[in-house]
């Protein structure tokens, strides 16, 4: 008889249903014929706690210290994984040695030791997975018979939301185009015993593209028909964007611009909006994000604390978000190389520039963030997924396989809202393809696709040129080779000496 862990979430239906299914230890265990029986008798109670432990993980996406960190500002959810991506590619800059962050620009955090960045990012998305197991492991062995409509749903958005989080950790702890049979991660039984049972060992790269795709597919599928509140749920554009992503990393093409269609429709491009500061989820734009309000805020531990570049004092604004950036001048800067790519004619120009008069300790030489502000006093929303990333998936998907004209078409189509000069291109083949990339840098910079399309594209790092804005500092100013073992993070020490499936041998160089 298989056993499922009923944690503490469970607690929240005590007052709706009988003390024969629920008791307050934490360790109780329930039979599945329990939940069965629980599905029949009191439908409304297996939901409330199937959608509770749905709405806890998804929140645990945008809440601080989520990794366990132990109270680190650089642990606050997605956005700050997000953060840690764009750090440590060609486009971003640790303007200012030191504070949150700085071990990543310096490559150091990729490391195993205890207490690097690495831990951070390993602990979130298996959190993540493990509260997604939680509703999955609750309600998806149950009969169709009682598996209602509305169970489905909460069955299939916990489905996507692992399928997301293992398609984060094969791109972060595996190098670019893998082979499908290097090491991948550990995939979770939702059904093992964590405490007491044996670990889980890296399986294949094949092993976990098959459980993405098949998360990411019966999520989709089983969110046929739901219409979600808000946009800080996700619904089958979510989840065929996810699958966009997917394919886009996996090659294939088809299937990338199939479900990048699906997702685009749920969205629309607003030029109008772009210099509004990324900072509300209303934003026609945004197909998924959370909602921050005075409740769910965590202050300094946050996206725009890192990176509002300006100063409350000297813009003199209330509402001006302080932190680690506007406050104490610790910013993260844009390339001067991405920076001088962007036309003056694209309203995009206006996310970049020199200090305006607003910046506390500006630097002589740097390109200042202006397209992430928050006048809203800690309360900036999190975009997680765009419209505009899904024209770009579609232009690359197009172009990477041959059909230049329809690709140029594509792009046309975002750039044009952004620039009113710009043309159709007339680049095909390698050319046209670097003009994709080019825009998809512009357009989501700071969105958390830095280091991971650079390895995606097989693309160096190259922090020593000609008119380079980087620090010259050693510890910081350096190049690295395209395909180098350093874009490729370690597993955490912690992971490796608690873990009996994996040894120090199954570790990344």
């Amino acid at each position: 008889m298989k056993k499922i862990l009923v944690i503490a979430t469970m607690l929240a239906i005590s007052a709706s249903c009988s003390d024969d299914y629920l008791e307050s230890d934490l360790e109780n265990i329930v039979t599945d014929e329990t939940i069965s029986e629980l599905a029949e008798e009191s439908p409304e109670a297996l939901l409330s706690t199937a959608s509770s432990f749905d709405t806890g993980t998804i929140n645990n996406m945008r809440t601080f210290n989520v990794a366990g960190s132990g109270g680190n500002h650089n642990d606050y959810g997605q956005k700050s994984i997000d953060l840690m991506m764009d750090i440590m590619s060609n486009d971003m800059i640790d303007s200012n040695n030191g504070w949150w962050y700085d071990d990543l620009y310096k490559y150091i955090g990729r490391t195993q030791e205890s207490g690097t960045e690495t831990n951070t990012i390993w602990d979130y998305y298996y959190e993540i997975i493990k509260g997604a197991n939680q509703t999955i492991t609750l309600i998806g062995g149950l009969d169709e018979s009682v598996l209602t409509q509305d169970l489905t749903y909460v069955l299939s958005r916990s489905k996507v939301v692992r399928g997301l989080a293992y398609l984060q950790l094969i791109q972060i702890y595996q190098k670019g185009n893998p082979a499908m049979s290097d090491a991948g991660v550990p995939i979770i039984d939702p059904t093992a015993d964590l405490v007491n049972g044996p670990g889980f060992g890296r399986l294949t790269v094949q092993d976990v593209y098959d459980q993405i795709e098949s998360d990411l597919k019966e999520g989709y599928d089983g969110l046929e028909g739901f219409s979600r509140p808000d946009k800080t749920v996700i619904n089958q554009n979510i989840a065929a964007g996810y699958l966009a992503r997917f394919y886009l990393l996996s090659k294939d093409y088809t299937k990338a611009i199939q479900f990048a269609e699906i997702a685009k429709s749920a969205g629309s491009l607003a030029a109008d909006q772009l210099l509004d500061g990324f900072q509300y989820i209303s934003n026609p734009e945004w197909l998924w994000g959370a909602d921050i309000n005075g409740d769910t805020s965590s202050i300094y531990a946050s996206f725009f604390a890192q990176m509002q570049s300006y100063s409350p004092v000297q813009k003199s604004a209330i509402g001006v978000t302080p932190g680690y950036t506007g406050q104490l001048g610790h910013h993260r800067t844009v390339d001067v190389r991405l920076y001088n790519a962007v036309a003056s004619t694209d309203v995009r120009s206006n996310w970049f520039g020199p200090d305006n008069g607003f910046i506390d300790q500006p630097k002589e030489g740097q390109i200042y963030n202006y397209k992430f502000y928050d006048d809203t006093f800690f309360e900036a929303d999190y975009v997680y997924m765009r419209v505009a990333e899904m024209y770009l998936i579609i232009a690359e998907a197009k172009a990477s396989s041959g059909d230049d004209a329809g690709a140029a078409q594509e792009l046309f189509d975002l750039v044009s809202t952004r620039d009113n000069a710009y043309t159709r291109s007339t680049n095909s083949g390698s050319s046209l393809m670097e003009e994709i990339r080019l825009h998809r840098r512009i357009e989501l910079w700071g969105e958390g696709f830095g280091l991971l399309d650079m390895k995606r594209w097989n693309v160096g790092l190259v922090r020593d040129f000609e008119g380079t804005t980087h620090p010259n500092s050693p510890s910081s100013f350096f190049n690295i080779p395209a395909g180098d073992a350093r874009f490729t993070f370690q597993i955490p020490e912690t992971e490796i000496n608690l873990n009996d499936a994996i040894t120090p041998a199954d570790q990344n160089q």
